[in-house]
């Protein structure tokens, strides 16, 4: 399960792939929630975890606005590792579900900002037809 860095292996975190027209949107749904939580990443794809905020963006700061202070400074710092890090999550995130989906669907989502915006579009696509294949299995 574990490899001698202290990762998770591949295999583990391994899930059946969508299938394109998701009749196995309700177990694909279910395992990709459990691989993304397994690595931490689950934020990302529920958009509970948001995209830092730059702080040029702040009301009084402008594209001219240049830190200056020592809290100035560190604010930056801050949110350039922050923003480094929440941007390392959405590309995890990202290929998990992009090399899990067929072609067809990777063409529908290439171009979405965020795994969230992708996850909602994939869902908009398949809840339907998961409520569908579970009033048959009853």
């Amino acid at each position: 399960m574990s490899t001698s860095n202290g990762k998770l292996g591949d295999d583990f975190l391994w899930i059946q792939k969508l299938v394109a027209d998701g009749e196995n949107w309700m177990m694909y749904k279910e395992r990709l929630q459990w691989s993304i939580d397994t690595r931490g990443l689950l934020g990302h794809l529920d958009g509970t975890e948001t995209k830092p905020i730059d702080p040029q963006t702040l009301s009084g700061r402008g594209a001219s606005w240049v830190p200056t202070t020592t809290d100035e400074l560190k604010e930056v710092s801050t949110y350039k590792t922050k923003l480094k890090e929440w941007c390392m999550g959405q590309a995890i995130t990202k290929q998990q579900i992009a090399g899990t989906i067929p072609d067809s669907l990777f063409i529908q989502i290439k171009n979405l900002d965020t795994a969230k915006e992708i996850f909602t579009h994939l869902s908009n696509l398949f809840e339907q037809c998961s409520h569908v294949v579970s009033v048959k299995l009853l």
